[in-house]
C-alpha cells in the first residue's frame, strides 16, 4: 500500500485558494471596465457639434460672431485664422448679432547674443491682441461691450547676417504666433459662452 504524495496533497488546496482569490479580482476588473465605459459617454470635446450649452451648440454661438477687419498684414493674418477657427472655414458671417473688435501688436526681443560679434543669434517674436465682443450696431461708437479679453503668442527665430532671410523668418514667426493667438481667443470666447448661455446673440 502506497502512501499519498505530500507534495500533491499540498498543491490541491493551494490551487483551490488561488481560484477563490482570483474570482473576486476578476469580478472587480469587470466592474471597473463597465464603469469606465459608462463614464466615457459623459465627456465631450469643448467644440463638439452636438455639445449643448443651455440650448444651441457652441459652434452656433461662434458663427454669431462677425470678426471686424484688422488693419495691417499681421492683423489680416490673425483675422483670417480666427474666422477659420470660429466657423470651420465657412467664412465670416454677414449680419451677425455680435462683432469682435481686435487691436493687434507685435514685438521682438533677443534671446541669445553671440559673445564674439555682439549680434543676436536667436530672437523671440511676440504677438499680442486685445479684443472686445460687442453687440452689432449701426454706430460703432454706440456698440455695447459684451465681454473683452487679451491673448498673446510667441515664436522664435534663428537670425543671421542675411537681412532678407531674417525678414522672411520674422514674417513666418508672426504668422505662427498669430495662429496661437487665434486659438486663445476662440477658447476665451468659448468659456464666456459656456458661462453665459443666454449671452446677446444666442439663439433662444
Amino acid at each position: 500500500m502506497s502512501l499519498p504524495d505530500p507534495s500533491t496533497q499540498a498543491s490541491r488546496p493551494a490551487s483551490r485558494l488561488g481560484r477563490l482569490a482570483a474570482a473576486p479580482l476578476a469580478a472587480r476588473l469587470v466592474l471597473v471596465c463597465a464603469l469606465a465605459g459608462t463614464l466615457a459617454g459623459c465627456f465631450q470635446p469643448l467644440y463638439a457639434e452636438n455639445s449643448t450649452v443651455g440650448g444651441p451648440a457652441l459652434m452656433d454661438k461662434f458663427r454669431d460672431v462677425d470678426v471686424i477687419e484688422i488693419r495691417g498684414r499681421l492683423g489680416n493674418d490673425l483675422r483670417n485664422d480666427l474666422i477659420f477657427a470660429l466657423t470651420g472655414g465657412s467664412g465670416n458671417p454677414k449680419g451677425a448679432p455680435l462683432q469682435l473688435i481686435i487691436a493687434v501688436d507685435t514685438s521682438t526681443s533677443t534671446a541669445i547674443v553671440n559673445s564674439s560679434s555682439g549680434l543676436p543669434e536667436n530672437q523671440v517674436i511676440r504677438v499680442t491682441a486685445n479684443w472686445r465682443l460687442v453687440k452689432a450696431a449701426d454706430d460703432p461708437k454706440k456698440a455695447v461691450v459684451v465681454t473683452s479679453g487679451a491673448a498673446s503668442g510667441t515664436a522664435t527665430i534663428d537670425t543671421s547676417d542675411q537681412r532678407f532671410a531674417n525678414y522672411s523668418a520674422t514674417i513666418d514667426a508672426e504668422k505662427r504666433a498669430a495662429r496661437g493667438v487665434a486659438d486663445q481667443i476662440k477658447a476665451q470666447l468659448g468659456a464666456f459662452f459656456i458661462r453665459n448661455p443666454s449671452a446677446p446673440g444666442s439663439a433662444s
